[in-house]
């Protein structure tokens, strides 16, 4: 008799998970999104407001695709252009672009040069948000910006954290999916 109960419970033990599992597999969708940042505008001082998305634009530069913005360090971080290296060589459709006010930094992908510091102040808080709750006084360097085909923002991320990156790259492939 105990016999049959240890039979009859460890094929319960084996049938009933695989079961969920053929289930999960035959009727599971798994679909993930990754947020629209400023979906209602912004409303940061200095920028002008809006009640409709928030959208970047620059005057002499064309946005199509996927972007990541960033900052650039005067410090060489060889572990941070090794991470963009490896998201550039896994998603080359994304364009990395570097916003400075002078030529002289380490850079990966375009560089968006502009005249001066208050430009620099003025695209990292009203183009990008990078302030997210109010406006910047000292630029956020590595501070990757990701922006979508539709100029949205869609998400920021700390480019001298792994996690971070690593997430950068899941979200990528995300917004792939989503943009196709």
């Amino acid at each position: 008799m105990k016999i049959i109960k240890k039979v009859l419970f460890l094929i319960a033990a084996l049938v009933v998970p695989s079961m969920i599992y053929i289930f999960l597999r035959g009727f599971g969708f798994n679909k993930f999104e990754i947020p629209v940042y400023y979906e209602d505008g912004i409303s940061i001082e200095g920028c002008d407001a809006s009640d409709s998305t928030h959208t970047v634009q620059f005057e002499d530069y064309a946005l199509h695709g996927p972007q990541l913005f960033y900052f650039p360090q005067w410090i060489n971080d060889e572990e941070f252009y090794r991470q963009c290296k490896r998201i550039r060589d896994k998603q080359p459709e994304v364009v990395f672009t570097a916003i400075a006010d002078s030529s002289n930094y380490t850079f990966v992908g375009n560089l968006l040069l502009v005249p001066d510091e208050e430009h620099l102040y003025e695209i990292a808080n009203c183009a990008l948000v990078l302030g997210q709750e109010g406006s910047i006084s000292e630029p956020l360097y590595n501070q990757l910006v990701l922006v979508d085909s539709k100029k949205r923002i869609r998400g920021y991320f700390d480019g001298n954290e792994l996690e971070e990156m690593d997430r950068l790259d899941m979200e990528l492939d995300i917004l792939k999916k989503e943009e196709n």
